[in-house]
């Protein structure tokens, strides 16, 4: 009897330590499993809304001259004027200064925080396009085909100069932007920021062309390959726009 009670308590303390073991590991994954959940917002991007102002954008590169720094001055006025048809604005538009367009976070940035397009579509007499609104950014629109299906691809203005007090005689019309999009024929683009473009138009031709020369064998290997576009009016190398096809 006493035999029999001791192997019973043997096997309470043997099933005891089993059951011991088997929680310790069961409390271990519990814990590993719980160690490699991440911790909630943790790695979660977050949008941290619009750049706060004042930016450290839209100056003068540092140690510039007298002399550079005065053009860029009086560049940038140039920039900031808002200009009238005697000054070149039209016959079609999308604003009437540069600077109301690249505006953001400074002046030579992106589209503001309020569109400017609104107020000069009505301050000019003109349909304001449906997908131009004051809390949308600034925008250009581009047909993707002509009417006969001919690739088209080139800006279409937003805007007219006909009724304006400093454009007597003009009729010209509003290209029909709600037609367009009906036909799904229209894509947009938003101003870029120009800063340190300076520094692009300033790289010499010859530079961009041995850097296009270099590692040939490589390149042809990883299927890297292309051309540059070139002025039809002098053959250098022209590097703005939608394709590059400006100088």
């Amino acid at each position: 009897m006493s035999q029999q009670i001791q192997l019973s308590r043997l096997r309470l303390v043997a099933t005891a330590l089993i059951l011991a073991s088997v929680l310790f590991e069961l409390a271990g994954i519990a814990v590993a499993d719980v160690s490699i959940q991440p911790t909630v917002g943790v790695s979660k991007a977050v949008d941290p809304g619009v750049r706060p102002l004042p930016a450290a954008a839209g100056g003068a590169l540092p140690g510039l001259g007298a002399d550079e720094k005065a053009f860029f001055d009086a560049a940038k006025v140039i920039f900031m004027e808002v200009d009238t048809v005697p000054d070149g604005l039209g016959p079609r538009f999308n604003l009437d200064s540069c600077a109301g367009c690249h505006a953001f976070p400074a002046v030579g940035g992106s589209s503001p925080e309020a569109n400017p397009q609104v107020a000069v579509a009505k301050n000019n007499k003109n349909v304001l396009p449906s997908f131009i609104t004051e809390k949308g950014p600034v925008r250009e629109a581009r047909f993707v085909r002509n009417r006969d299906g001919t690739p088209d691809g080139g800006v279409h203005g937003l805007f007219v100069i006909s009724g304006r007090s400093d454009a007597p005689g003009c009729n010209i019309k509003q290209p029909d932007f709600a037609g367009e999009l009906a036909r799904n024929n229209v894509i947009f683009r938003i101003p870029t920021p120009l800063f340190g473009l300076g520094l692009v138009e300033n790289i010499p031709d010859d530079y961009l062309e041995s850097a296009l020369a270099d590692n040939k064998i490589l390149k042809e290997r990883l299927g890297i390959s292309g051309e540059f576009n070139r002025s039809g009016n002098d053959g250098t190398i022209t590097r703005f726009g939608w394709k590059a096809q400006n100088k």
